[in-house]
């Protein structure tokens, strides 16, 4: 149980851009649920740290594959700590058997709470993955490079991120809310009435537990493998020369990520 989650601009026409003001930047990034703001995205210079300049994409929120990583782990990082600070509140007023049943609407709320956050967060690092793709196809990079920048996706997105999104809720979240609850306070009243009403109570408790905790495996698998398999179509495009074909990918994986805002 206790196991420890666009096109692309034209190079020439920026080309006389770039020569004036030596970079560009971008403001990137999907405000999150709990408030986070993405950061920017800003060009490389070639002259400051070795690597080539990309071109900047026409997508407002288009983020080069260097910043990728710091914007999801922040915004997995804050989002997780906002539902850390609520499960603490909770626990707070569910301290005894007696405050567990006063306030199990509240208990369900915040399962409701975990799950809405993390369909949300999860919309928002497909969101990532798409605004880097739309930076690197809308680029003056070879098919090689390319595929090389896009590595980010797997990488930062679905492993990293990813991982850390599994660990923090479905792993340490619930089973924090486990030992809180169902096997805490709820455990601690079988003695304080009838074993009929109790058995109930409990069971009602392991219920609630259980079904938001395989809803949370649903939305963090779905979002990974949503992300994986972007990630992998657009870079196989890439590597076989089929630059039009990425960016149909890309603007059908937009499409997708628009569909589930909807939902």
């Amino acid at each position: 149980m206790r196991k420890n989650i666009a096109v692309a601009v034209s190079v020439a026409a920026i080309a006389g851009v770039l020569s004036l003001s030596g970079c560009g930047a971008n403001d990137g990034g999907a405000k999150g649920a709990s408030g986070t703001q993405g950061q920017g995205t800003q060009a490389s210079s070639s002259e400051s740290n070795g690597k080539d300049i990309f071109s900047l994409a026409s997508n407002a929120n288009a983020i080069a594959p260097d910043d990728l990583a710091a914007i999801a782990d922040e915004d997995v990082e804050k989002t997780v700590a906002s539902l850390n600070e609520q499960y603490e509140a909770l626990i707070a007023e569910c301290g005894s058997f007696d405050a567990y049943q006063a306030n199990v609407d509240k208990v369900q709320a915040y399962y409701d709470t975990v799950l809405a956050e993390t369909n949300a967060l999860g919309i928002r690092l497909r969101e990532y993955a798409s605004n880097c793709a739309s930076y690197v196809l809308a680029s003056d990079r070879t098919s090689g490079q390319m595929y090389d920048d896009l590595e980010v996706i797997y990488d930062d997105l679905y492993d990293s991120a990813g991982d850390d999104l599994y660990d923090a809720v479905y792993d340490d979240l619930f089973g924090n809310l486990y030992d809180a609850f169902y096997d805490g306070v709820v455990k601690d009243g079988y003695d304080s009435m009838g074993y009929g009403e109790w058995s109930e109570i409990s069971s009602a408790a392991y219920d609630m537990y259980s079904d938001a905790m395989s809803d949370a495996y649903d939305l963090i698998s779905d979002c990974r493998s949503d992300i994986y398999d972007f990630g992998s179509d657009v870079r196989g495009d890439v590597f076989g020369d089929k630059l039009d074909k990425a960016k149909k990918e890309l603007s059908k994986f937009q499409e997708d990520i628009e569909k589930l805002k909807e939902e």
